[in-house]
């Protein structure tokens, strides 16, 4: 149960943020309202299938998970992320930045686009969450070589050296006291892994953890 819960809780989040914001809204905006609104259904749709693949977790482990492969626009689905969780995090007082060269990065990959957005997602949330005090979270997407490079960063406490080389073990939670139950990296890993891709977390200079998620651009 609270495995299934750390990951519903991503989308309700924003569920429940949008749906509060726009409670507390009293200027009427249509536009405010439709885009809310259009994140509230966005986010209650990809809470659906995240609970059929949450029940199809067992599969993952045992080599029976597979993905719906398509070609896809990595990028429209970070800024995808980006948008939803941007206003949310800033309600939190958490600055989100987005860089991307000023660059159109339309080359397609093949990937699940909906597992994708899944990573990104919950590398965000995961960022706000262990790292929101630092108020600052930096993302990036550049071309580097063969691959397409998302980097997720906070400017928070960082993760101790101890704790690194287990940090993406299923149910590993170290010393964090944040909620959830240290299934959502070991997911991520899974997901990136799938897609020949290379995930890794460490410590930024300067303070701050960091979350690196390579994808081959050719099949």
């Amino acid at each position: 149960i609270s495995s299934v819960s750390h990951e519903l809780r991503t989308p309700l989040t924003a569920i429940s943020g949008w749906g509060e914001t726009l409670l507390g809204d009293e200027t009427g905006d249509p536009r405010q309202l439709r885009r809310g609104l259009r994140i509230i259904v966005k986010e209650a749709r990809r809470l659906t299938g995240m609970v059929e693949e949450l029940l199809e977790f067992s599969k993952m482990q045992d080599g029976r998970f597979t993905l719906q492969v398509e070609e896809m626009d990595l990028q429209a689905e970070l800024e995808d992320a980006i948008y939803t969780y941007r206003e949310l995090f800033r309600q939190d007082g958490i600055q989100l930045n987005y860089h991307s060269d000023q660059e159109l990065y339309t080359e397609p990959i093949s990937g699940d686009p909906q597992r994708l957005k899944q990573v990104f997602c919950n590398v965000l949330d995961n960022a706000a969450k262990h790292g929101g005090s630092g108020k600052r979270i930096d993302t990036s997407i550049s071309r580097e070589g063969e691959f397409e490079v998302v980097r997720v960063r906070d400017y928070g406490p960082g993760i101790p050296e101890a704790e690194l080389p287990f940090i993406k073990q299923k149910f590993y939670k170290g010393s964090s006291k944040a909620r959830g139950s240290g299934i959502g990296l070991a997911v991520c890993d899974e997901i990136v892994g799938l897609h020949n891709g290379i995930f890794t977390i460490g410590n930024a200079d300067g303070g701050g953890a960091v979350v690196t998620i390579c994808l081959p651009v050719k099949e």
